[in-house]
């Protein structure tokens, strides 16, 4: 058995051997836009505290995550979503 991979993927970088799909949009939007709670840690940190994120998603098949930006408050996240004109997916179409 001398044909051992030496790494399990071809040539040893992930980024690079990762299958890439083709952009195949689902209907009219490039990006879906999400909003929810999530919990974040500092460094090694055990203390996780739960903060409200808003995540930018390529509107592909199968949809793939662009942008994620958090902040404390939902207050705040709804403003930088209104300041930036995103709007989310369920409210679009």
């Amino acid at each position: 058995m001398t044909n051992k991979k030496k790494h399990k993927y071809g040539t040893g970088n992930i980024v690079d051997d990762f299958p890439h799909y083709p952009d195949n949009y689902r209907d009219h939007r490039t990006f879906i836009y999400t909003m929810g709670k999530a919990k974040e840690r500092k460094g090694n940190s055990m203390i996780e505290k739960e903060v409200w994120s808003v995540v930018q998603w390529r509107n592909v098949k199968p949809p793939r995550v662009v942008n994620l930006w958090s902040f404390p408050t939902k207050v705040e996240a709804e403003s930088f979503m209104k300041k930036n004109d995103f709007v989310i997916s369920s409210k679009q179409n």
